[in-house]
């Protein structure tokens, strides 16, 4: 019987459509299994993505691992991974390539520096609000914002580089109404940066609920902590759709009140009270983030060089307890 320390252990070695050659396992989730490969035509080092076998039969969660090269197809922007090449292992489920990414997720910065200056939180949410804003127009909306999926890398010349990772679980204005009918009820997402709307099972989410989970991000990276926790994931949820954020500026002495003012309008229940859209988001934040060139290179040097993005790469990082669908 397959185990986390097992489960592909068999691929290792062997060379998919005589194109890839899987070399070892590099992240493992609940639903999915990452490994390092070279491409056997061009020596490339990549990512291949597959699903865990026991999920070999699981239609959406195998739609939803191809709904990645659609999404990296249709939204044109440089934050996007781009997705290059997929086919079937032997078993007829799918697989992705993909290339092997270095950097440092916000979350991994976090653990290591702690909360991050105003004005290089400012320049980051902008530069994801700007992703978002180019998936939201395409149709899609991610719902698993979270710091683990905010990648950074710099340049050779030290300029920052920000990727928005893994939509997974992103709803799509194509999806089939089948599709959307079995979503009824079930909360998609990582239950700490979750909208309400989310939370409470609701279907039809539109961008907004990304500007929630983008509010939280920029909570934690201010202050250290996420605006909302509870014992279980039950009571978080119930916590999220019926309490108020408590207030960043409580928590952050010195922080600018427009600032304040930005990410409590992210963190409104209604959706209708936060901002309009990514674009309106990324446009509000450029004045807080002061000379924007000078706080990418502050941020860009805070990171490690040569991290190979382990934990941004992973499909999904445990299986989701109750009905919350989590893929990270």
């Amino acid at each position: 019987m397959d185990t986390a320390g097992s489960e592909r252990a068999e691929l290792c070695g062997q060379t998919l459509d005589g194109r890839y050659r899987l070399l070892r396992r590099i992240g493992f989730g609940g639903t999915g299994v990452i490994f390092e490969a070279t491409c056997t035509r061009s020596g490339e080092r990549l990512a291949i993505k597959t699903l865990r076998p026991c999920f070999v039969n699981h239609i959406d969660l195998g739609t939803r691992l191809c709904r990645e090269v659609e999404v990296s197809r249709r939204v044109v922007h440089p934050g996007i991974v781009r997705f290059l090449d997929q086919g079937s292992l032997p078993d007829g489920s799918p697989y992705l390539v993909m290339p092997l990414l270095f950097g440092e997720s916000l979350a991994r910065l976090l653990a290591r520096v702690g909360a991050l200056p105003q004005r290089e939180v400012a320049a980051l949410a902008s530069r994801v609000a700007s992703i978002l804003h180019s998936a939201h127009a395409a149709g899609y909306v991610h719902r698993d914002v979270k710091p683990e999926h905010i990648l950074m890398s710099r340049s050779q010349r030290g300029e920052l580089k920000v990727q928005l990772l893994d939509f997974g679980v992103c709803s799509s204005t194509l999806a089939p109404a089948e599709e959307k009918n079995r979503e009824a009820g079930r909360v998609f997402g990582t239950p700490s940066y979750v909208s309400p709307e989310q939370a409470a099972g609701e279907v039809h989410v539109d961008g907004r609920a990304d500007l929630f989970a983008l509010g939280i991000v920029m909570f934690e990276a201010l202050s250290g902590r996420v605006p909302f926790s509870a014992s279980n994931v039950s009571k978080l949820l119930l916590r999220i759709i019926r309490d108020d954020a408590p207030s960043i500026a409580e928590l952050v002495p010195g922080l600018d009140l427009g600032l304040d003012l930005i990410v409590s309008r992210l963190l409104a229940r209604d959706p209708e009270l936060r901002m309009p859209s990514a674009r309106a988001l990324s446009r509000a934040l450029l004045p807080y983030s002061g000379d924007r060139h000078a706080a990418d290179l502050r941020l860009s040097a805070l990171l490690r060089e040569g991290t190979l993005a382990n934990d941004a790469l992973t499909t999904v990082q445990r299986a989701a307890p109750e009905n919350v669908q989590r893929v990270a």
